[in-house]
């Protein structure tokens, strides 16, 4: 989950763009109620479609670097406190990469950041998944910048950088590096790093304290374990419903309401878990189905009323879209696709 503090900083910072958040937002589902609420997040999904409007709207090249090196701490949350209070730079790096998924980015889900020493220097690694695509070099650029930004909120220095290797060819802006990166940069070099003087790994931090540091750190794991939790309570409650319908399914409002939920929090709960309530009918409906029709004397048309069709060749199509195959094609291969 990417947190909506995140979101409506990006909306005040693209006001510099002339942005109005409703642009900005179009397509993500998102609108400005939202942004109030800090306990919200949007979903990877939702969070690209949102860069993708970032990037449009700007009409700048360099709206990665601008972001993340703009971005002050504060709104990293828990997360940014939990690393000002540590002792020194070394051990804020450590928090940082441990509680990465709470950053409220890509980090630690579709971007992840490692740290190794090689001699007397100090290398920060950023691996990017595949998935990014053609938002890569943004997403890197996003995360160089935001490194620099947060290093000199969290020490009161600048990063003593050496060198940095960027792994893809050299951008159009390349030159507006030099105003970021004061060190040689390598473009197309095997591996995406930003590296600086292992000496800087233990300088202290001016608002070190070990109370606080465990504190946040404590807030930050507690987070990332809701989030797996209660990605699987819901999306099983869910389930467990839909099954006692008898995979008929309800509408989304009933089931918010068996949830004590709001069917506008149900909605934005999934989105924030790249779901969508049909989505996880149709995946018990599926598996209901499957299994009814390896029943001995199971017909399609009595499969179909089951599980709430009106008529079997609306459910021969919703099986099709389901697992790729008709009902009939799936009985013939037999109980090997149990």
């Amino acid at each position: 989950m990417v947190s909506m503090s995140y979101v409506a900083w990006l909306a005040d910072f693209m006001r510099v763009y002339g942005t109005e958040p409703a642009q900005l937002l179009h397509g993500t589902g998102v609108d400005g109620l939202d942004l109030a609420d800090p306990a919200a997040g949007i979903s990877d999904s939702q969070h690209i479609v949102l860069l993708r409007n970032a990037m449009r709207l700007s009409g700048d090249p360099t709206l990665g670097l601008e972001m993340g090196y703009n971005r002050h701490i504060s709104t990293l949350d828990r997360f940014g406190f939990a690393m000002m209070c540590c002792e020194n730079f070394r051990e804020a790096l450590r928090v940082g990469f441990e509680c990465q998924r709470v950053v409220g980015r890509f980090s630690g889900r579709l971007l992840f950041l490692s740290a190794h020493e090689e001699s007397d220097t100090a290398v920060i690694q950023i691996e990017v998944a595949p998935e990014l695509g053609d938002l890569t070099r943004f997403a890197i650029e996003e995360i160089l910048g935001n490194i620099l930004a947060s290093t000199r909120w969290i020490t009161g220095h600048e990063l003593p950088l050496r060198e940095l290797r960027c792994a893809y060819p050299a951008p159009a802006h390349a030159e507006v590096y030099r105003k970021y990166f004061a060190c040689p940069i390598r473009f197309d070099a095997p591996d995406q790093q930003l590296r600086f003087d292992a000496g800087f790994l233990d300088t202290p931090l001016p608002q070190a304290s070990s109370h606080a540091a465990r504190m946040y750190r404590q807030h930050c794991r507690a987070l990332i374990n809701r989030d797996v939790r209660e990605h699987d309570e819901l999306v099983g409650r869910i389930r467990e419903l839909t099954v006692k319908a008898g995979g008929r399914g309800m509408p989304l409002d009933e089931c918010a309401a068996s949830l004590s939920l709001s069917a506008r929090t149900l909605r934005r709960k999934l989105q924030e878990r790249g779901l969508s309530y049909q989505q996880i009918i149709d995946e018990v409906r599926s598996g209901l189905a499957r299994t009814q029709l390896l029943a001995p004397r199971s017909s399609v048309e009595a499969v179909a009323t089951r599980l709430g069709f009106s008529e079997a060749a609306s459910f021969s199509r919703a099986f099709k879209r389901w697992t790729g195959m008709s009902p009939r094609q799936f009985r013939a291969r037999g109980d090997s696709l149990r």
